[in-house]
């Protein structure tokens, strides 16, 4: 006796089946996948320049330390606080030639004003490498882009946010043109490049971040490039800039989830 044929119909609702739960399966997998991110409103890393001769230990310190002031004052505070979520993503990496981008502080959270001492504290006592060839920020930049992980295309940090923000300081003019890298790192999904040239050359320091560095993919949010001494005055421009930058992840159009690229794509297949 021949096996029954099945019916063509039924072959087809079996496939329908098949797809819908294939799909199903792969969002599931795409959402578990990201449910150990920590959502939050922005995320901002500290990019700075130790190239040699820059900023000595002295220097360094303080500008340590006005960081420390900045995000433990009521002003970042406040700032913080008033996101959709009240809370934001830090990091802090050091760079200085092409081959010098190191992670001085791996990425945490601040929400509150203890998280945001504990920041401070390892600000303070943090050690930075050692760099004496020409500074090269593109290279930096390229590496500030990845560790925001998913959202500009590399390995996952454990936060997700509506706004990735790099922070430049630096205390030398870089030599090597960097335009380029600042398009591409722009486009792979970082929002805005922000930067502050501090000690003797600020001018100049200043108008090669204005030309070759800084940038914003943010309607109606203008890149900026300050400078300041280091002194007392540089907490207050580190606060101004901190507080202008993580208030954008306020206002900011949420990024395509990947999950929910994936259930777009998957349900135009289906259909």
């Amino acid at each position: 006796m021949k096996p029954a044929i099945p019916h063509p119909g039924s072959l087809l609702s079996n496939l329908r089946t098949a797809l819908v739960m294939l799909s199903l399966g792969i969002v599931s997998f795409g959402l578990s996948g990201q449910a150990s991110a920590e959502a939050v409103d922005s995320e901002l890393i500290l990019l700075v320049d130790v190239t040699q001769p820059g900023l000595n230990k002295n220097d360094f310190g303080s500008l340590m330390a006005s960081y420390a002031s900045s995000f433990t004052s009521k002003e970042v505070m406040s700032s913080i606080q008033s996101g959709t979520l009240g809370r934001i993503a830090v990091s802090l990496m050091f760079y200085g030639n092409s081959s010098v981008q190191e992670v001085g502080i791996p990425w945490m959270s601040i929400g509150n004003a203890s998280e945001a001492s504990t920041f401070a504290s390892l600000l303070t006592n943090v050690s930075a490498p050692s760099s004496k060839k020409t500074s090269d920020v593109g290279s930096a930049l390229t590496a500030a882009a990845l560790s925001f992980g998913s959202e500009t295309g590399g390995l996952a940090n454990g936060f997700e946010s509506k706004v990735q923000i790099i922070d430049v300081a630096a205390a030398t003019a870089p030599k090597i043109s960097a335009p380029t890298t600042r398009d591409a790192v722009l486009a792979s999904g970082v929002d805005v490049i922000n930067a502050i040239a501090v000690g003797n050359k600020v001018t100049d320091i200043a108008a090669y971040f204005s030309a070759e560095v800084i940038g914003s993919t943010l309607t109606g949010v203008a890149a900026t490039s300050t400078t300041s001494d280091i002194n007392a005055t540089l907490t207050a421009a580190l606060t101004s800039q901190i507080t202008t930058t993580i208030n954008m992840g306020a206002t900011a159009v949420p990024e395509p989830h990947t999950a929910f690229a994936l259930m777009t794509g998957l349900g135009l297949m289906l259909i």
